[in-house]
């Protein structure tokens, strides 16, 4: 796409954004806050999804699951098959009322042909509901191996993409990408896919057919279009604006439910229950408003167009009567005109609830997207030889922003010797578990090297990378397997003796004996049988276990009770022997001994040296002391 053609799309997708936004604002609402701050992503996410039109999200759900391909081109097949088959027992059935009515109107009539068309018309109903189930079955295995293997296919490519993708995202948005949102998609693949042909067929073919018979029937079915027009302009009328408020408010919802049950507790110990209840309460009251004015404003179009489809024979069945009066159409030619118009307007229906599905599963798949088609990291498979941590790690006028685009590190120069202890300090947002992430690999720097061992860690394999450095965060998570299986995470091979020597290390031998299975006590999901200091400590235990000589520490006592601090200082301690250290350090009075404290202040050092030499000659060290400790320096 040349750059004019891109910006007259541009322009255009902000000109139907402005458009929506007026629709939205002229309907008479209130709108608070907390809702307007989903606007500009719901809005966005609305016209970037009708870019992917249908064609192409086919065909890359196909590039997903090649083979599945195939297998809906032939449940599409069976499906226009098993439609025709519909048809024909229309007509055997036809035919069959046709020789009732003749006898019944004293006519010699051959009822071995009734009989022969009675069993045709019984053999292709039967048929078409085996055809009818076999493609719905075939279409469904189709939907759900594509789903499984677009699962599959994100959980990789989460391992590719950088890893700060999931600090910067909670855990439940990327559960409801890949869970909730990728559920989404089975409708549209397991239903409109292999019904949208037959679909299409079955009203076109009953028109051509009744235009057979006579163009005047034909004519006469569609006298309720009209009407079916008018109830489709009426609901789709301010449709856009309509459904950015709806789903903005639904947005706020979720987002204030989950704050409310999450918060419940502390909620109840500040005895703010009065006003958090307020405000889930009001958002809840929005989202009721929204909801019954669009359905307000839709009952009269969708009344229209309901009533419209359920009576297609006012116009044909008098036309068809008169015709038959007058000789100009047989009785079977009668009956099929009375028949096949209730299929032309109902599935017109069917068609357009298809693209409504269609436009869920767009709004599904443009979030799917978002994680789906994010650039991944790019490492090299070969481990480096000359790799020497004897020369250790340098940051070299390194600058990083994240997705939004705002840069965050501005210049950021510092060594890590080998064996030595950097602290670094600052303010909340100074750039601190940024520069961590850096050098953990989770990100790459938009400018700027950094250095481990003499060698750009960008030319480091991740797993050489991650095999050189023990991450303990405050963020202390356990899986839900044994305590020795937790700490061999960090050295998988590791005997019994190297893990208990560990937790001895770590100080938490004491505790984890105690329990009533001992190593082998199951940790249960995140940790939860496990109290927050004592699974700091086993997590710690993990990273002394590992081999590795650099540490990254954020700030591992952070949340912990003065006892529990003890005894993971001491554990600390243990796993700094003969490392080279990087720690994120809040409370300074952990790091007054370190070689080197580097002082941070929104994304730039503004000073280094040791503790004496910050005290005695930088403001904002002495600032933060001060605010630490409580003294007036």
């Amino acid at each position: 796409m040349s750059k004019q053609t891109a910006s007259r799309a541009q322009a255009k997708k902000d000109a139907r954004i402005k458009q929506t936004k007026e629709e939205m604002l002229n309907l008479g609402f209130e709108i608070p806050e907390g809702v307007k701050k989903h606007v500009d992503e719901q809005v966005a996410s609305m016209f970037d999804q009708e870019q992917a039109s249908q064609g192409n999200f086919i065909k890359r759900i196909f590039q997903i699951n090649p083979v599945g391909k195939k297998i809906m081109g032939v449940s599409i097949l069976v499906a226009v098959f098993a439609e025709l088959l519909a048809f024909a027992s229309v007509f055997f059935g036809a035919y069959a009322a046709s020789f009732i009515y003749r006898h019944a109107h004293g006519e010699v009539v051959d009822f071995s042909m009734l009989r022969n068309y009675g069993l045709m018309a019984l053999g292709a109903l039967l048929l078409y509901l085996c055809l009818a189930g076999a493609s719905s079955t075939l279409s469904h295995k189709v939907a759900f191996q594509t789903l499984h293997l677009l699962r599959i296919k994100l959980f990789s490519h989460l391992q590719e993409i950088p890893q700060g993708y999931l600090v910067e995202n909670s855990l439940g948005k990327v559960k409801l990408l890949i869970q909730d949102r990728v559920a989404e998609l089975e409708d549209f693949i397991a239903h409109v896919m292999p019904e949208l042909p037959s679909r299409i067929l079955h009203p076109i073919l009953s028109f051509a057919i009744l235009l057979y018979i006579d163009w005047r029937i034909a004519l006469a079915s569609l006298v309720t279009l009209p009407i079916t027009i008018l109830g489709m302009i009426i609901l789709f009328s301010k449709y856009q604006g309509r459904y950015l408020l709806w789903n903005s408010a639904y947005a706020d919802l979720a987002e204030k439910t989950v704050d409310y049950a999450r918060g419940i507790p502390v909620v109840k110990a500040f005895r703010q229950t009065e006003q958090t209840f307020g405000n889930f309460s009001k958002s809840t009251n929005f989202y009721h408003d929204t909801t019954m004015a669009w359905w307000r404003h839709s009952w009269v179009g969708m009344s229209l167009v309901l009533a419209s489809m359920s009576f297609p024979l006012i116009g044909c069945l008098p036309v068809a009567l008169y015709l038959f009066k007058a000789g100009a159409i047989t009785v079977a030619e009668l009956f099929l005109s009375i028949i096949l118009p209730l299929a032309i307007l109902p599935q017109a229906y069917a068609l357009m609830m298809s693209f409504e599905v269609f436009t869920i599963c767009a709004g599904a798949w443009s979030k799917i997207c978002e994680l789906l088609y994010l650039p991944a990291q790019v490492r090299p498979a070969k481990a480096v030889s000359e790799f020497d941590l004897q020369q250790g790690v340098r940051f070299e006028k390194v600058s990083f922003s994240y997705l939004s685009g705002q840069e965050v590190l501005h210049q950021i120069s510092f060594d890590l010797q080998p064996n030595s202890l950097t602290a670094l300090v600052g303010h909340s947002g100074s750039g601190k578990t940024t520069v961590a992430r850096l050098l953990l690999g989770f990100w790459d720097q938009d400018s700027g090297k950094i250095t481990i061992g003499g060698i750009d860690n960008k030319l480091l394999p991740f797993e050489q990378l991650m095999s050189e450095i023990s991450y303990v965060s405050q963020e202390n998570y356990l899986f839900d397997a044994t305590i020795a299986e937790n700490i061999k995470l960090g050295k998988p091979d590791a005997t019994e003796a190297e893990v208990i020597a560990a937790a001895k290390a770590a100080h938490c031998h004491e505790f984890i004996s105690a329990f009533p299975g001992g190593y082998d006590t199951n940790a249960g999901e995140a940790g939860g049988q496990i109290s927050g200091g004592e699974r700091q400590r086993i997590t710690i235990a993990r990273a002394i276990l590992k081999p590795s000589k650099i540490v990254v520490l954020d700030e591992a006592t952070a949340y912990t009770d003065p006892e529990n601090e003890a005894e993971i200082q001491k554990a600390i301690y243990a796993l700094l022997q003969d490392k080279t250290v990087l720690v994120i350090a809040h409370r300074l009075h952990s790091i007054v001994g370190a070689d080197q404290i580097i002082v941070m202040d929104e994304g730039r050092i503004v000073g280094r040296g040791t503790h004496a030499e910050l005290i005695a000659q930088n403001a904002t060290y002495k600032k933060l002391w001060a605010q630490y400790s409580g003294e007036e320096l």
